[in-house]
């Protein structure tokens, strides 16, 4: 296996690394990292748990990370990433700012999870600085100074709430590029992020890929084009014959269960996506597909159309299972306030009778964060 710079050639964040991340709001994401560090200085592997990184023994010779997936559609699954592997990743969106100078970011994401860690590896790699925030700090007047200059990676829920305050939107004005990912952004939360004339860069990646492979412009999403944007440098994307997305790009993570080398093959996601003119557009996730009575439900269509209702912030399309059905098509939507019934008013005339949810739970918070699933 070729894992390019190992971690001794690397020098790993010291002292005056972690120094410039004093001003953070969010310690325990701070200190996390910094645990991460300590356990591979003494050589071996991290599992990236949710409370506390754990030291874990792999067959392999080189320290590595080891990340649980989502898990949306069925068990979490462990994806292992080496540094080099996450370096390659860093490097794909450094050939596309075209910056030679160290990036400077802003993390608001679970740090267990590649979409929270990649922001540290970001600033590590360039010789810059990372902070830790709760993204809900990012809409207090007094923590002007936590955007200016970085890069912020948000999910839409995070987004939504932003664009809510006066101060959260002067807060976002003052960072360098916003990336939005993990989840599909409606079009009503897209156009309310350009009225607000805010940097934001669509982006499509999962855990196996450390972070973003597709990119759409800041200047694309201002003149409204829609979808994820295109491959970034060195990422190649096609479509099998379902329609599944296709990837193969250096950096690419292992299975646990199978540590072998990916970096040469093709990774077939499931996600059912087209391509138009070079720009791609994630449509569903094929693993999602509810069956009910014999009719094949797309969740991700049907939290789409919920999204354009006016006062959903947030939504999940599941399903239960049913002695008559099969499967039993249900939605969890925040916040308590949306009015069911002028919801379910609008869903029957907008989709098909199937694809209506036969129960809606409404929840305050239903988070979903880059690369991590839904929690209620």
């Amino acid at each position: 296996m070729n894992c390019g710079r190992n971690l001794i050639d690397m020098k790993l964040p010291d002292q005056e690394f972690w120094g410039k991340s004093a001003n953070s709001s969010d310690l325990d994401s701070l200190h996390y990292a910094q645990n991460v560090f300590s356990i591979l200085e003494e050589g071996s592997s991290v599992q990236m748990k949710a409370q506390v990184p754990l030291p874990t023994s792999l067959p392999e010779n080189f320290p590595s990370l080891l990340f649980s997936t989502s898990g949306t559609s069925g068990s979490p699954k462990q994806c292992l990433h080496t540094l080099a592997g996450l370096e390659k990743a860093f490097n794909r969106l450094k050939t596309f700012l075209n910056v030679q100078r160290p990036i400077d970011t802003l993390n608001c994401l679970p740090i267990h999870h590649v979409g929270g860690w990649m922001q540290v590896m970001r600033a590590w790699f360039s010789g810059g600085s990372v902070l830790f925030a709760d993204y809900k700090d990012l809409a207090h007047p007094g923590n002007t100074d936590l955007c200016a200059g970085r890069y912020l990676s948000l999910v839409p829920t995070q987004l939504y709430e932003l664009l809510k305050s006066r101060d959260g939107i002067t807060n976002l004005h003052r960072c360098k590029g916003i990336f939005v990912g993990g989840a599909h952004l409606s079009s009503e939360l897209a156009q309310k992020a350009r009225d607000a004339k805010l940097p934001i860069y669509i982006c499509y990646g999962m855990t196996e890929t450390a972070g973003m492979v597709t990119i759409l412009e800041r200047k694309d999403f201002t003149k409204g084009v829609t979808g994820v944007g295109q491959p970034m440098q060195g990422v190649s994307i096609r479509l099998d014959e379902d329609n599944r997305i296709c990837l193969k790009c250096p950096g690419l993570g292992f299975s646990a269960k199978n540590s072998s080398s990916a970096n040469q093959d093709w990774f077939v996601t499931s996600d059912v996506g087209n391509e138009d003119n070079g720009y791609w557009e994630v449509i569903h996730r094929m693993d999602r597909v509810i069956n009910t009575g014999g009719e094949k439900v797309i969740p991700d269509s049907v939290e789409k159309k919920i999204l354009e209702f006016p006062s959903v912030k947030s939504c999940l399309v599941s399903s239960f299972n049913d002695k008559k059905w099969g499967q039993r098509v249900v939605a969890y939507i925040t916040p308590d306030s949306v009015d069911k019934k002028k919801l379910q008013e609008f869903l029957e005339s907008s989709l098909r009778s199937y694809e209506i949810p036969k129960e809606i739970f409404t929840a305050e918070n239903l988070e979903i964060t880059e690369g991590a699933g839904w929690k209620r």
